[in-house]
């Protein structure tokens, strides 16, 4: 006869899906957080690669949803966790080598964009890009508002410039975890 075993499924998602832990959520942008990452090898290739979870925040209809996405660390694919990163903590670290732990990035929240992707005969959410914060929403707005702030988007770009170098410049010996 089998003993007992006390199991808390109080953290348990609620929803019941079969065939895989990802959510299925409509196409757009959403806010959300890395909540997880794995470092892994590809059976097929060896290559590496690092496998995200990241949890909705943002619209409430879908908060607590939890997507998957995975950031090849193959040099001519580095640029989508460059984007990760910069979503994330709003730094470029293009042209510089890091010691980057992932953890560093639990629990930013960025914006990221999802589309429909079907594997295996089924439909499931993809994450395609990634924004910073400041970009969920941001896109409708710019389409209605487009003519009015040309001037002010000069202003803010040469801004921006002046930042991007003075945070080039303090990234040059940091590590990610330090930032």
């Amino acid at each position: 006869m089998a003993k007992k075993i006390k199991i808390d499924f109080s953290g348990v998602d609620k929803e019941i899906r079969s065939g895989g832990r990802a959510a299925h959520v409509p196409e757009g942008d959403y806010l959300a957080k890395p909540v997880n990452a794995e470092l892994r090898k590809s059976e097929k290739s060896g290559s590496r690669y690092i496998s995200w979870r990241f949890q909705v925040v943002e619209p409430k209809k879908f908060k607590g949803k939890t997507l998957y996405d995975r950031t090849s660390l193959k040099p001519d694919a580095l640029w989508n966790l460059r984007n990760l990163i910069h979503a994330a903590i709003g730094r470029n670290i293009a042209g510089k080598i890091l010691n980057f732990d992932p953890e560093a990035i639990y629990g930013k929240v960025l914006t990221i964009t999802v589309e429909d992707d079907e594997y295996e005969g089924k439909i499931r959410s993809q994450i395609v890009d990634y924004q910073p914060k400041k970009a969920y929403g941001a896109k409708d707005e710019d389409e209605e508002d487009d003519d009015d702030d040309d001037e002010e988007e000069e202003e803010d770009d040469e801004e921006e410039e002046e930042d991007d170098e003075d945070e080039d410049e303090d990234l040059e010996d940091v590590d990610v975890e330090e930032l």
